[in-house]
């Protein structure tokens, strides 16, 4: 992270792929007997402070699912190879693009307000609804809401709310398994509450 003037901030960050242990109950789904590690990814982004209080951040990030044979495989054309094989099939998630907006502002000095935004890519194929059933992760446009009440004696409480806009994928479903169309669809409400203090 740099700092380019003293209301501009810039950031780049990367990750390569994360070498995970093998999940040894799912061996037989899993391609690669279970092998699911976690995608290579990089991110950019910006940070402009308008006020001393006001504070507006704007992130690009990409994420290689497609490196991933478990993730990135496709489901159906790998499934002859068997499943849980080097090659076998996948949940053939493609690699997605991810923006995110955010702001933060100090009312006062006991209180933060944030507020943010993140749209990303449907990874989900046509092709590929049958077996994501197990992992329908086909939500484009979150929303979150928090606030952070600091303590007269240093600690922080933060209450945070997230909002996953329902979003559906429909795709033919393969004949041995009756035909057909499948439709999966997800939404998602996630509220959190965190504690801190300095030790």
């Amino acid at each position: 992270m740099g700092k380019i003037t003293p209301q501009l901030t810039i950031g780049l960050a990367y990750s390569s792929k994360v070498d995970m242990q093998k999940m040894k109950k799912y061996a037989g789904l899993l391609a690669e007997q279970g092998n699911l590690d976690l995608p290579e990814n990089y991110d950019a982004g910006v940070a402009y402070k308008f006020t001393p209080d006001l504070t507006v951040a704007l992130d690009y990030q990409r994420i290689n699912y497609s490196g991933v044979a478990a993730i990135g495989n496709a489901s159906i054309a790998n499934l002859a190879n068997g499943l849980g094989s080097n090659n076998g099939s996948g949940f053939g998630w493609h690699d997605i693009d991810v923006w995110k907006l955010g702001a933060e502002y100090k009312y006062n000095k006991n209180w933060i307000m944030r507020a943010g935004w993140n749209h990303g890519d449907n990874p989900v194929q046509t092709s590929d609804v049958t077996f994501n059933i197990l992992a329908p992760g086909v939500i484009k446009d979150h929303l979150t809401m928090g606030t952070t009440y600091i303590t007269s004696t240093g600690g922080e409480l933060t209450v945070a709310y997230t909002h996953g806009f329902e979003n559906s994928v429909s795709g033919p479903r393969p004949a041995p398994i009756g035909g057909g169309t499948a439709t999966i669809r997800m939404h998602q409400d996630i509220l959190g509450i965190a504690y801190g203090w300095k030790m």
